[in-house]
């Protein structure tokens, strides 16, 4: 006597049941998938296996290291490198200034870039400093402490050599804390009109006397915070050094009050591009507040 057939209503079993018919069977399958499919037992953890890498979001840009290329819309505006494309590499830290914005600082500044010594003191991609070398300025100091920054600077260099190679002999780039650097300023001036010599490490390159800068100023914002009086501190030592009629552009948001600088700067010369605020004026020696006309 053949052996019974066993029943769909008989407990499901953990393993799939043999001697079904071709009905029970696919009743059964419809019922229990799961016994169908491979690599149900729990997984062992292996300790080994690298873990999944993290997907990128928008908000991880310039989180990771590596050259991201050059980026559209980071270009030289005018001069002799008009439209010449520079590098960026995407990091958050840094926060190059809009192309409209550089535009028009260098419309309010008119004429005056020709013949000048710029200082660019939080230089990021350098692309301010290189503006005003397209410009007609004479030589740059460039100050940058962020090492990946220093690198895209050195590769932007390159690529204004590529159309003037006696570009990187007017150009100073300084590895440093800006804020180390310009105490290092101070004390080598004040050391200087008392006749004395001092050694100052990061002062390879002495700041020329007999012509104007160009000072562009572009911080974090929060440092016009977090770092205010030494904020402060650094601008006033480069107004009392500076030749007469230098020139300074500085970038802030709305938290910075413009006039803790102690310089009183012509209305004409304040524009608002937010979150960014512009405020531009002329000043030589010594500590009056007036500046001059620009």
């Amino acid at each position: 006597m053949p052996p019974k057939k066993k029943r769909y209503s008989e407990p499901p079993s953990e393993k799939i049941p043999s001697g079904l018919s071709s009905r029970d069977f696919l009743n059964y399958y419809r019922a229990n998938p799961s016994a169908f499919r491979p690599g149900d037992e729990p997984r062992k953890k292996d300790d080994s296996a690298s873990p999944a890498p993290k997907k990128r979001g928008r908000g991880d840009i310039g989180s990771q290291p590596g050259n991201r290329g050059k980026t559209a819309g980071l270009r030289i505006i005018g001069g002799r490198f008009k439209t010449l494309r520079l590098e960026y590499g995407g990091d958050h830290r840094v926060r190059p200034m809009k192309d409209r914005i550089r535009e028009s600082v260098f419309n309010l500044m008119g004429t005056y870039a020709p013949g000048r010594h710029v200082i660019d003191l939080f230089a990021g991609t350098g692309a301010l400093a290189f503006e005003a070398l397209s410009r007609g300025a004479e030589s740059a100091t460039l100050i940058e402490i962020h090492f990946p920054s220093a690198r895209i600077i050195r590769r932007n260099i390159a690529l204004l050599a590529e159309k003037d190679p006696l570009i990187p002999e007017k150009i100073d780039l300084t590895i440093t804390d800006v804020f180390f650097w310009g105490k290092e300023l101070a004390e080598h001036n004040r050391a200087k009109e008392r006749g004395e010599s001092v050694s100052t490490s990061h002062l390879r390159h002495p700041l020329p006397s007999d012509r104007p800068w160009l000072v562009f100023c572009s911080p974090p914002y929060d440092f016009y915070v977090s770092r205010q009086a030494e904020m402060l501190e650094l601008l006033s030592e480069l107004r009392a050094a500076a030749p007469a009629d230098s020139i300074f552009v500085i970038e802030s948001d709305r938290r910075f009050d413009f006039g803790l600088l102690g310089v009183e700067i012509p209305e004409k010369k304040r524009r608002s591009y937010p979150p960014a605020e512009i405020g531009i004026f002329m000043t030589g020696h010594g500590t009056s507040n007036e500046s001059e006309p620009l």
